[in-house]
């Protein structure tokens, strides 16, 4: 068995990290002052589904009531960059939702916000931030055009699910983030609801993110042909080298039931495919998980050795 142990003491990359939600449950509790209702139910959603997205729905709205001025928002993200140094993280990819703007007074303060949290640690973490865009918002899309040329995003992150309905609405945005250079990720949750791989293809030849985070959240949806013998199809794989994409998981469970452990495999197919891999938390708050205990839990089911593992969490 693989303790939490051994990998705590490997410095380590987190890929993908939400900071208004990176932290663990009482943690989120000590900053917020109270408890959030129906946290309990959490776990017991799956994951994707219409309960599980009105629940993390409800969960950033209250989020958002309890912030009352620009300092709420750094102690909110500093908890997060705490509990990623507890766990050696050395290189922490943060997403900063774009939303937060409207808690500011103007964009130089929300600036701000993401000047100090790379600051405040640098002696002990890099935290490269990430611009969040809920795709649900199209409001925000030309603020997230102007706090990009600010130069301080290390990436963008694109999620939700509206983006599938009409991916064109987005196509400036990753055509700036390619013009600057940086990273562009997108959630695949939303492609859990596609029903054509094609249509996957075509969204990503016109984006063209740099990353994907969970691509596995697609397994359990037959008819994308994602899995053929359990195994990634040739079309995927082909896919990912062609394009050069990188993946990232997190722990959230993309199956339910007896299929969890095909899912997990899926995760290495794409290492032994050649397709760039890390590991991410993404949600603490609702997934529950450090990169260490992801890790330990992708070695005790027999995804990854010990040695591989230590391989895969190295900046």
């Amino acid at each position: 068995m693989a303790a939490i142990s051994d990998f705590l003491k490997i410095p380590k990359i987190d890929s993908c990290k939400h900071l208004s939600s990176g932290m663990k449950y009482d943690s989120f509790t000590q900053w917020a002052g109270f408890l959030l209702p129906g946290y309990d139910e959490l776990k017991s959603r799956p994951a994707g589904s219409v309960q599980d997205l009105a629940i993390r729905k409800d969960f950033n709205l209250y989020t958002q009531t309890r912030i009352s001025s620009a300092h709420d928002i750094l102690l909110l993200f500093c908890h997060a960059i705490s509990e990623s140094i507890s766990d050696n993280v050395k290189l922490l990819n943060g997403t900063v939702n774009v939303d937060f703007l409207s808690k500011c007074k103007n964009a130089t303060e929300f600036l701000d916000i993401v000047k100090k949290i790379c600051e405040k640690y640098s002696d002990k973490i890099t935290v490269r931030p990430f611009l969040g865009i809920d795709t649900s918002n199209e409001n925000n899309l030309p603020l997230a055009e102007m706090l990009l040329e600010s130069g301080l995003f290390g990436g963008i992150e694109l999620y939700g699910t509206k983006f599938i309905e009409m991916p064109e609405k987005f196509l400036s945005l990753f055509r700036t983030s390619r013009r600057m250079n940086i990273d562009s990720r997108i959630c695949c949750l939303g492609f859990h609801f596609i029903k054509s791989r094609e249509e996957i293809f075509e969204i990503l030849d016109n984006l063209k993110p740099t990353l994907l985070l969970n691509p596995n959240m697609a397994v359990n949806n037959e008819s994308l042909g994602i899995i053929k013998n359990s195994k990634l199809s040739p079309e995927i794989v082909a896919f990912g080298k062609n394009t050069g994409i990188k993946v990232e998981f997190s722990p959230a469970p993309g199956l339910s039931g007896n299929k969890d452990r095909e899912k997990n495999l899926v995760i290495r197919d794409f290492a032994e495919n050649g397709i760039p891999l890390k590991l991410c938390t993404e949600d603490t708050l609702h997934l529950g998980k450090s990169i260490s205990e992801f890790a330990s839990d992708l070695c005790n089911e027999g995804v990854f050795s010990v040695e591989e593992i230590g391989t895969i969490l190295k900046i």
